[in-house]
């Protein structure tokens, strides 16, 4: 059976009691070190203020040498939030004789916790020697929320490591489900992704199951799906993060003397990336830091872009309201862009309503405007962005200065199939869907297959009723799984009214056999009418059309060019293969990047490689030259935006993409996409025209 979360032991276990005891102690210890050293610690950091100042802005430096009480640091874009935070940290020891050992930073990633903790150990080079110091040597810790949150549950119930449940395994579980449950998917990997964080946010909200509507499956099946997830860990005898959570925080809201342990040992909070934090995790952090109000947030509402993994930029908002007495900053001066880039970016996000107004300045001098380029469509797209990237490169500049980000990972194919035929290098963040493995593509190449007499098992069977031509499943277990065989059960029941349904097929089929690749999709989708059957289907299942239209569109325009579907199939193994194989190399080279900042930046000195990823990949990074591709409304903003929040969520996911590029940022929009007139983004009307 699953551990048992609530029963909690009558005393503080004995870890947050020893945490009590030597908080008084080493108080004890301090005060008489104060008191017999107190001249001299006086004197060797008399300069600390000034050291820890020196090329700040009067914004990082009014945030850095803030004392106590509630801070929140509003940091733009490229305004030196990770140097604020360390200099900050720095400052509380040196200059206010905090105890590092008191000082807790949180962040999100392990990578952005060792990035901190390593631009930290760099201040520490002209820190006073341990015996200086009224604390010793000790440091603050550097940490996610779930290792913190996972530290605590160790000490209260003796969890071991391997109880968490892994990634892997979560995905093992949920896949096994979603085919138990017969819950149907296009991408499966992508399904599995959508259905783990809305569990992950029915348990961070705590919201009641049965009020719960799933936007990946009907509410019935996720209901379903949930309490078997549920039931799957129990017997497993594990937990996954979001139950870290809630354990943490029902532990704290239970026991007020574990709450008081924490809270002697963790006098001093600091946040990273407000903005993405949930509410469970916020309400952990408040009962820490109730008892001082000693915590410093840092972030931007305008990044906000993990709403749906359970992020509540409203939190940040209302910081103020939680903590009345909280000093409000605001980082203002963009040291990474262009003022061009500051200028143009800033236009758009002032049109969101949900925000803190801000003023962001460039610090750099002028360069390039914003380049707004618009393409017939997506073939001619990515021809211009390689004759682009070709450019730059003879010009000196080098790959890895580059950066193709787009909105969704459907997106880059052709471009990445362009990039491969051209032999430039690059590397792909997020793996794309593989289109042949969706149910839709299956169902296509079942009918390329049958139309050329090379079949197999289960494509007639596939095909038969899409769209809906009322035949029935015994006409292939009583005859075999042939057209003629249909023909003859429906000639012995004397169904003669069949012959004309099975001769249309078999006609369809004929012509499809002469027509290539990229008409017979054609043909399939308006003369055979699947795409009809898609829009009932989509209406039957409560799916966006749209979503099942374009895996179409994709599908059809991925085959143009090929005469044979046997070519057509290759090639799409092949480009598969080689598309993983880049994942793979570049998987390996994030794992690097988690071993630490100095590591990261000697593997890109080292691989001269293109960038292609998603807006949402690419939050914390910078780049040279930044491409945006396909700013089409469809698809910037995405068509499921359909409420105000979601559309103030794209938009900020546009700024993030935006406020990548260093030096020249170039938006692409196209005419035509699937040989359908599209319609330019409205972001780009909104960055290009002041608001009145």
């Amino acid at each position: 059976m699953r551990p048992e979360f609530r029963s909690l032991p009558e005393e503080a276990p004995s870890g947050f009691q020893r945490i009590a005891t030597e908080t008084e102690l080493r108080r004890d210890r301090e005060r008489r070190h104060m008191a017999e050293a107190g001249p001299q610690i006086e004197q060797n950091t008399a300069a600390a203020p000034l050291r820890h100042t020196e090329g700040l802005s009067r914004a990082q430096r009014e945030a850095v040498t803030h004392g106590e009480g509630p801070l929140l640091v509003l940091a733009g874009p490229g305004s030196g939030k990770t140097f604020v935070i360390t200099r900050r940290i720095r400052y509380l020891i040196d200059a206010l004789k905090v105890d590092p050992r008191r000082i807790l930073v949180l962040t999100f990633s392990r990578a952005a916790a060792r990035e901190m903790e390593e631009r930290f150990a760099a201040l520490q080079e002209d820190m006073p020697s341990c015996e200086e110091r009224p604390y010793g040597g000790g440091r603050p810790v550097f940490g996610t929320f779930h290792s913190f949150f996972f530290r605590i549950l160790r000490t209260a119930y003796g969890y071991a490591a391997d109880q968490v449940i892994a990634d892997g395994e979560r995905v093992n579980i949920l896949t096994g489900l979603v085919r138990q449950l017969r819950i149907e998917s296009g991408d499966i990997r992508t399904l599995v992704q959508n259905l783990l964080s809305e569990i992950a946010v029915v348990k961070e909200e705590r919201a009641e199951l049965p009020h719960y509507y799933s936007v990946s499956c009907p509410a019935e099946q996720f209901r379903e799906l949930f309490c078997a997830y549920e039931r799957a860990l129990g017997e497993r005898q594990k937990i996954d993060y979001e139950d870290m959570l809630l354990m943490t925080y029902e532990l704290l809201k239970e026991r007020d003397d574990i709450r008081t342990a924490l809270q002697q040992r963790w006098q001093w909070l600091l946040v990273d990336e407000f903005q993405d934090i949930n509410r469970l995790q916020y309400e952990i952090v408040r009962m820490i830091a109730a008892a001082r109000s000693n915590l410093t947030v840092v972030g931007d509402d305008d990044q906000s872009i993990y709403r749906f993994r359970g992020a509540k930029p409203e939190l940040m908002l209302g910081f103020r309201g939680d903590f009345p007495d909280a000093r409000q900053l605001l980082l203002d001066i963009n040291f990474r862009s262009t003022p061009e880039i500051v200028k143009t970016a800033g236009r758009l996000i002032r049109r969101n309503r949900k925000r803190f107004e801000k003023e962001i300045t460039a610090h750099r001098a002028s360069g390039k405007p914003v380049n707004t380029v618009v393409c017939p469509d997506p073939g001619r797209e990515a021809a211009y962005i390689v004759a682009e990237i070709r450019r730059h490169i003879a010009e000196g500049m080098q790959y890895r200065d580059i950066a193709v980000l787009y909105r969704t990972n459907l997106q880059p194919r052709l471009l990445s199939a362009r990039l491969m035929a051209e032999n430039i290098p690059f590397r792909i963040r997020e793996m794309l869907p593989d289109l042949m493995e969706h149910w839709i593509a299956r169902d296509v190449v079942a009918y390329l297959r049958l139309a050329r007499h090379i079949a197999e098992p289960g494509d007639l069977l596939r095909i038969m009723n899409r769209p809906n031509r009322y035949i029935r499943r015994e006409a292939l277990r009583m005859e075999g799984e042939t057209l003629e065989g249909i023909y003859a059960h429906y000639e012995k029941s004397g169904e003669q009214w069949m012959r004309e349904r099975l001769d249309r097929l078999s006609r369809d089929l004929r012509h499809l056999s002469h027509l290539t690749v990229y008409e017979a999709i054609s043909w399939i989708r308006q003369e055979i009418g699947y795409e009809r059957f898609l829009l009932s289907y989509a209406e039957e299942h409560e799916i966006e059309p749209g979503e099942l239209l374009e895996i179409l569109d994709e599908l059809q325009d991925s085959a143009e060019g090929f005469r044979f579907p046997e070519e057509w199939l290759q090639h799409s193994r092949d480009f598969r293969q080689e598309l993983m194989q880049r994942r793979e190399r570049t998987a390996r080279s994030r794992d690097g990047e988690k071993t630490g900042q100095r590591q990261a930046e000697e593997y890109r000195e080292d691989t001269d490689q293109l960038h292609l990823m998603t807006f949402h990949a690419s939050k914390g990074l910078e780049f040279p030259l930044v491409f945006l591709i396909d700013v089409n409304e469809g698809i910037v903003p995405h068509r499921k935006a359909c409420g105000r929040d979601e559309l103030e969520e794209e938009r900020r996911m546009f700024y993030v993409a935006m406020t990548r590029a260093k030096d020249e940022l170039v938006v692409c929009t196209c005419k035509k996409r699937f040989h359908r007139a599209v319609e330019e983004s409205r972001f780009i009307a909104e960055y290009e025209t002041p608001k009145g």
